[in-house]
């Protein structure tokens, strides 16, 4: 029977109490520690893990689990789906540490692995693109010497919201790229790794995703000013 191992995100606080289902014997609970360690020391970890060393893959998962659930989020675009697909990777990592040869760093192993499992998730779901955000809505301000404030703020949020809703509709393929480019901050390499597909590729991903951001937040600027010279 393998060990708790515990993984954190960025999520409310009671959210993060809540305690997965176990999966083949392993239960992965949520808690708040996030560990940090030199390549040095990961590498140690890794090669006790390879051997058996639950307690060092423990703290692998402590290490990674923020930019795993974050990566696999931004895929899935659904809290519940983000949560059992973390579990599996780690689940996945653990069984497949034998075949971890090192010849890539091992967050770029994990981060392929995690990025394999959304997409094993999407397809089940038989979907080309995530749930959009539910956008929340906020109190207005009604008082007058505030009104010019509330007003930039709700254009601000709107504006993000705009960019979160079109991510998480675009075609997976576009998707991804911007979430490890710009979310992520990953290299051109470390995503090639990830996607196992040629530099070449990601940038032209890259560029018809940008492209396509940006037509619809020109278009939400046209509307904004229409509205404002009405």
């Amino acid at each position: 029977m393998l060990k708790h191992f515990r993984y954190a995100h960025h999520l409310s606080e009671s959210m993060s109490k809540q305690l997965l289902q176990p999966t083949r014997g392993l239960e992965i609970s949520l808690t708040h520690a996030v560990l940090s360690f030199t390549e040095q020391e990961e590498a140690n970890l890794v090669a006790a893990s390879k051997k058996g060393d639950q307690d060092s893959f423990a703290k692998l998962v402590q290490q990674h689990q923020r930019r795993v659930f974050n990566l696999v989020f931004r895929m899935l675009q659904q809290y519940e789906e983000a949560n059992e697909v973390t579990q599996e990777t780690f689940l996945a990592a653990w069984q497949g540490l034998p075949s971890f040869r090192g010849d890539a760093r091992f967050s770029t192993w994990l981060y392929r692995i995690a990025y394999n499992c959304a997409l094993k998730q999407l397809e089940q779901r038989k979907r080309d693109r995530a749930i959009q955000v539910e956008l929340q809505t906020e109190e207005m301000v009604t008082s007058s010497t505030q009104e010019q404030r509330v007003d930039a703020e709700i254009e601000s949020r709107a504006r993000q919201a705009l960019v979160h809703e079109q991510l998480a509709i675009l075609p997976a393929k576009y998707r991804i790229v911007l979430v490890l480019r710009h979310l992520q901050d990953m290299t051109y390499e470390e995503m090639a790794e990830i996607l196992t597909m040629p530099i070449g590729t990601i940038k032209t991903h890259l560029f018809r995703a940008r492209n396509l951001l940006k037509e619809r937040l020109e278009m939400f600027d046209r509307e904004r000013q229409t509205r404002t010279r009405g």
